[in-house]
C-alpha cells in the first residue's frame, strides 16, 4: 500500500537520517588520533577524505537516481545482476544487527562514564535503548527519522558550541596557512590518516535503503547521498581547526580536553553528552532502517515466508523488527566486545560492497531510457570507473579479514541450507521461486517505459 504523501520524508529528512548515520562517536577518538599524527595536516586530509568518500558514494547515488526502491541493496543485485547475488545479500544482511549491538554496547559504555555509579548495569543499560528504539521503530520509518532529526540537531548544535566557542582562543601561531596546506607529512602518513578518517565518514547510504518512504527519491535522495558526507566534513574541519589551535601542550588524548579550554562548565558537559552520546544514537537509528528495510525486501520477494513481511498500520514488519532487535539484544547480552563487533561488521560491509559496486555496470544495459533520464548527470565511464575502483577496494578489505569468514562459515552454511529448503517446498506448491526472481521489478520496467515514450516523443 503507498505510504501517505504527508508522511514521507522530505530532503531535509533525508539529509539529516544522513548526517545521522555518519557522525557517530568515532570521530571523537578518530580526530584526536589523526592530529598527533599529522598535525595541521588534518585539514588537507579531510579534504581527501571527501573525495574518496563521495567517490564510493557514486555508484549508490547514481542507482538512487535511475532506479530507487526501498531495499535496493537486495533488489539490485537480484534483478539486474542474478538471483543468487541477490540471496548472497539476503544471507549478509541477516548480520547487520551486528552493527546495532556495536552502537548499543558504546552507548552503555558512554553513560556509564557519565554516571559512574552505574558501571555494573552496561550491558542491562546497552538492552534499555534497544528496547526504547524497538517501540520508536514501531512507528514507522517517518517518526523514527523525525526523532532522530531531533537528536541529530542536538548533536551539530554540541558541535557547533565546540567550533564556534572555541575559535576566539585558537592561538594564530599554531595555524598558518603555510601549515594548513604544506604541512610536511610523509605520503605514508598522510594515507592512513585519510583511511582513519574515512570511517568517520561512511554510512549515509542508509537512506537511500528507505526509497519508499522519501518524497521524490530520485531527486531526494542523491542528493542527501552528496550533500550529508560533505556537511560533515566540513564540520569535522571546524572542529579539526580548533583543535589544533587551542590544543594543550603534549599528545592529545580527547576533545573534551581541549574543550576544557575555552567551554564552560555546562556546555563542556553538554558538549560530551550531546557529541558522542548521541552521535552513537543518531548513527544506530538509520542502520535499523536499513536492515529492517533489506529483510522486507528479500520477504515481499518470498525469500522468507508470508507472515514474516507482513506489516502494522505504521508499515513496518513486527517479526521483521522484532528479528532485527533481538538477534542485536542477544550480541549485547553474549558480552562480545567491541573490537569483535566491529570486526564481523567490516567484513559483513565488505562483502556487500563487492556486489553494489557491481550493480551500475548492469543497470545502463537493462534501463537505458531511464539512465538517460537521471536526475545525477555524470558521464557513464567515469561511473563505471569509479564503480571498479570501488570494487577492487571491497575485495581487498574482505580478503584482509579472510579470518572472520571462518567465524561466520556456520550461518551462511545454515542460510544456503535454509534457501535450498525453501526453493523446494515452493516448487512442491507449483512456484519456482528463482524464476521469480529474476523477474524484473516492475517499479523501474514502468519508469523505463515512461521514458522510452518520452524520448522517442522527442
Amino acid at each position: 500500500m503507498e505510504t501517505n504523501t504527508k508522511k514521507k520524508i522530505g530532503l531535509l529528512g533525508c539529509i539529516g537520517t544522513g548526517i545521522g548515520a555518519i557522525i557517530g562517536s568515532g570521530i571523537f577518538g578518530s580526530l584526536p588520533t589523526v592530529i598527533n599524527d599529522i598535525g595541521t595536516g588534518i585539514v588537507l586530509a579531510l579534504l581527501a577524505t571527501i573525495v574518496y568518500t563521495l567517490a564510493k558514494t557514486i555508484p549508490n547515488v547514481y542507482l538512487s537516481s535511475v532506479a530507487p526502491a526501498s531495499g535496493s541493496f537486495f533488489i539490485a543485485p537480484t534483478k539486474l545482476i542474478h538471483p543468487a547475488v541477490g540471496v548472497f545479500m539476503a544471507a549478509q544482511n541477516l548480520l547487520q544487527p551486528v552493527l546495532i549491538s556495536v552502537f548499543a554496547v558504546l552507548f552503555g559504555d558512554y553513560f556509564v562514564a557519565l554516571f559512574p555509579a552505574l558501571e555494573g548495569y552496561k550491558t542491562l543499560i546497552s538492552i534499555v535503548i534497544l528496547l526504547i528504539y524497538t517501540g520508536i521503530a514501531w512507528q514507522g520509518n517517518h517518526t523514527f527519522a523525525f526523532v532522530n532529526n531531533i537528536m541529530v540537531v542536538v548533536l551539530m548544535v554540541a558541535m557547533g558550541c565546540y567550533i564556534f566557542v572555541g575559535m576566539p582562543s585558537i592561538d594564530t601561531s599554531r595555524l598558518t596557512l603555510g601549515e594548513i596546506f604544506n604541512p610536511g607529512v610523509k605520503l605514508t602518513s598522510f594515507a592512513a590518516a585519510v583511511g582513519v578518517l574515512a570511517s568517520s565518514l561512511s554510512g549515509g547510504s542508509a537512506v537511500s535503503q528507505i526509497a519508499d518512504d522519501v518524497k521524490n527519491p530520485n531527486r531526494n535522495i542523491p542528493l542527501a547521498l552528496l550533500l550529508s558526507p560533505t556537511i560533515v566534513a566540513f564540520i569535522y574541519i571546524g572542529m579539526g581547526i580548533v583543535t589544533i589551535g587551542c590544543m594543550p601542550a603534549g599528545e592529545l588524548t580527547t576533545l573534551s580536553e581541549v574543550g576544557k579550554i575555552f567551554l564552560p562548565s555546562g556546555l563542556l558537559t553538554f558538549f560530551i553528552v550531546g557529541g558522542p552520546l548521541f552521535g552513537v544514537l543518531t548513527s544506530m537509528v538509520p542502520v535499523i532502517m536499513l536492515t529492517c528495510a533489506q529483510i522486507q525486501a528479500a520477504a515481499d520477494n518470498d525469500l522468507f515466508p508470508a507472515f514474516v513481511g507482513k506489516k502494522n498500520k505504521n508499515g513496518v514488519s513486527p517479526v521483521i523488527l522484532c528479528f532485527v532487535m533481538l538477534f542485536s539484544i542477544c550480541c549485547v547480552a553474549t558480552g562480545s566486545s567491541f573490537g569483535v563487533l566491529m570486526t564481523v561488521f567490516s567484513f559483513v560491509n565488505a562483502l556487500s560492497d563487492i556486489a553494489l559496486c557491481l550493480v551500475p555496470f548492469f543497470l545502463k544495459k537493462k534501463y537505458p531510457h531511464a539512465c538517460n533520464h537521471s536526475t545525477f548527470k555524470m558521464a557513464i565511464g567515469l561511473v563505471y570507473a569509479l564503480s571498479a575502483f570501488a570494487f577492487v577496494v571491497a575485495a581487498y578489505l574482505a580478503y584482509a579479514m579472510i579470518t572472520v569468514w571462518l567465524m561466520i562459515l556456520g550461518a551462511i552454511v545454515l542460510f544456503v541450507i535454509y534457501i535450498l529448503i525453501r526453493i523446494s517446498y515452493l516448487k512442491k506448491h507449483g512456484r519456482d521461486l528463482i524464476a521469480e526472481l529474476k523477474q524484473p521489478y516492475e517499479p523501474w520496467e514502468a519508469r523505463e517505459r515512461e521514458c522510452k515514450a518520452m524520448d522517442e516523443g522527442k
